[in-house]
């Protein structure tokens, strides 16, 4: 009887999706009905929700796709998936459409494909890799320059499109990783003293990045202009308050807030459901780190480690920056909330990053419970 049982135990492991899938999709439906709210009686609203929906379907066949690919395939492969994803990014600069000043998208017939958003899952298996190879830590200069020369690569063709939004992202999950796996803090400081006079060059190449930030510390000043946005964002939440205007009801975040369906879709939701509708949102977003950390322990080899890590840390973070700044605690930039906001790119990047990391935790040799 026992060894009937362990075999479709083990189909079901391998096969069925956890959980954790499980409600990753359902927060990926659920950003649907955020969409469709934030354009209601717009003409958009069909489109914009139609076309999520699509993206929803296709991001699931991702993540179950990717979930059932295995440690060692992801290994073998790496060169090839890097070559698919960091192409496009330079390609990109030359043969992309520009919007909003920035070089970073392919159009066809209607549908826009960002490559930078396709290429943060790969990014963080490249990263992963990179530390599998050095197993005892990246905790000397031999170890770090290799990593900081890895995230130039990356994000130098994300700088020059430029997408200054995505190249925080990647950078905050390299650092993420690099301190995690025992990095000094030394070298970070050194990395940050580093990047100084290219800061100094992105400020003085692009005035629109000072004025978002002199408009964060004082919008009320730049009103009309730069602090636009950032006004809006406050009025918006105050608008909803502890329990919101009801689900069709945001009239602030419709008339006002520029972007409610993508950029701003968190404070867009939140004058309709309020504080208190937004709390099981943050619930999750706490539970992914949660989750993350409690397999990347349990996992037998370092390069899974990081895979889960570095996965669930650059989805957190991206929501970290997304809420930081609808809550008025960044200046505003171009960040998605993974799996709410509108944009398929970053909605199928989200699913196949999750669902990588489900194939690291899957190839756990221990019997799952339950």
């Amino acid at each position: 009887m026992t060894t009937a049982a362990n075999p479709d135990g083990a189909r079901r492991r391998r096969w069925g999706l956890s959980r954790a899938a499980l409600a990753f999709i359902g927060v990926s439906i659920w950003g649907c009905w955020a969409i469709h709210s934030a354009c209601r009686n717009a003409y958009s609203s069909q489109h914009f929700t139609s076309r999520q929906v699509l993206w929803v379907l296709l991001g699931t066949a991702a993540l179950v796709l990717c979930a059932h690919l295995t440690p060692a395939w992801y290994r073998r492969r790496l060169p090839w998936l890097v070559a698919a994803v960091w192409v496009p990014l330079a390609v990109v600069l030359v043969l992309g459409i520009r919007i909003n000043g920035m070089r970073g998208w392919f159009a066809w017939h209607g549908y826009f494909l960002q490559p930078s958003e396709l290429a943060k899952p790969v990014f963080v298996l490249s990263l992963a890799r990179l530390l599998e190879r050095h197993p005892a830590s990246p905790g000397s200069w031999r170890d770090a320059v290799p990593m900081a020369a890895l995230v130039a690569l990356w994000g130098l063709p994300i700088a020059l499109q430029p997408d200054f939004g995505s190249l925080l992202i990647y950078a905050l999950t390299a650092v993420l990783l690099f301190w995690g796996f025992g990095g000094r803090t030394r070298h970070l400081a050194f990395a940050a003293a580093a990047v100084l006079p290219a800061i100094g060059v992105v400020l003085w190449r692009y005035p629109y990045v000072w004025h978002r930030i002199t408009a964060f510390l004082n919008p009320d000043s730049v009103a009309r202009s730069a602090g636009w946005h950032i006004i809006q964002f406050r009025r918006t939440l105050a608008s909803g308050g502890l329990f919101g205007r009801a689900w069709e009801e945001g009239l602030w975040s419709r008339a006002y807030l520029p972007l409610g369906h993508s950029d701003s879709v968190f404070a867009s939701t939140a004058e309709k459901v309020g504080f208190v509708g937004m709390l099981p949102l943050l619930f999750i977003i706490l539970a992914l780190v949660i989750y993350g950390h409690h397999h990347a322990c349990r996992v037998q080899d370092r390069f899974r480690a990081a895979v889960i890590i570095g996965m669930a840390g650059m989805l957190v973070t991206q929501a970290f920056v997304h809420l930081s700044v609808n809550l008025g605690l960044m200046p505003p930039t171009g960040i998605t909330l993974p799996l709410v906001s509108y944009g398929g790119s970053s909605l199928i990047s989200s699913m196949i990053a999750f669902g990588i990391a489900e194939a690291m935790i899957r190839d756990d040799p221990a019997p799952a419970e339950g």
